[in-house]
């Protein structure tokens, strides 16, 4: 057993370590402990408590309050992983620079970037947005329609990104893309960009 003395000895070392990680401590709370015991008492997805707390704070139709109240439950209720603000100014900057007309988007999960780009784009303009996980799809469809954005703006396509990049010409008679938002797993970009594709 170690001595009261040994273990005050270890205090400062301790004391350190929180303070100079303290960003990844928060974080692992927040992502990790607190996601575990809100999945347990809710009976919800972390996702699925995103949906609830836009669709009871946002406006229905309003592209700039969903993304609000998406903003605010990441940042004062629960972590999840997205773009954000920040990042999001810079995406909208190359939106308007660039005015896509065809967008392939690698990973929505909740919906949030779909938004961000769609509400961004020309009139005419098309996003073939890509998730693997059923579940998340089901959510980023419900933020996406909320937001109002219909089947001719968004098309969700639930698949692998590595099956549905070689297919794009054929099942969905893409000649083109404009744009490119890679926002799925890291391992995968590097393969997906090597994957044989249809003209950039």
């Amino acid at each position: 057993m170690v001595s009261p003395a040994i273990a005050l000895a270890f205090l400062p070392l301790l004391l350190t370590l929180i303070i100079r990680y303290r960003y990844y401590f928060v974080l692992f709370y927040r992502a990790v402990l607190v996601r575990l015991w809100k999945d347990c008492v809710t009976g919800l997805s972390r996702e699925e408590r995103a949906f609830q707390y836009v669709l009871t704070h946002a406006t229905p139709g309003d592209p700039d309050s969903i993304l609000e109240a998406f903003d605010i439950w990441c940042t004062k209720l629960e972590f999840i992983s997205n773009i954000g603000p920040k990042k999001g100014e810079i995406l909208d900057r190359l939106l308007m620079q660039q005015s896509p007309l065809t967008i392939l988007e690698l990973g929505t999960h909740c919906g949030y970037s779909t938004v961000r780009l769609a509400r961004a784009l020309p009139l005419g303009a098309r996003i073939y947005s890509v998730e693997m996980d059923q579940r998340n799809a089901i959510i980023a469809e419900k933020i996406i329609r909320l937001a109002g954005f219909d089947e001719d703006t968004v098309e969700l396509i639930v698949n692998p990104s590595d099956e549905v990049i070689p297919r794009l010409r054929s099942d969905y008679g893409i000649d083109r893309l404009d744009f490119v938002f890679m926002d799925h797993w890291k391992k995968c970009y590097l393969p997906d960009l090597q994957v044989p594709r249809i003209h950039l």
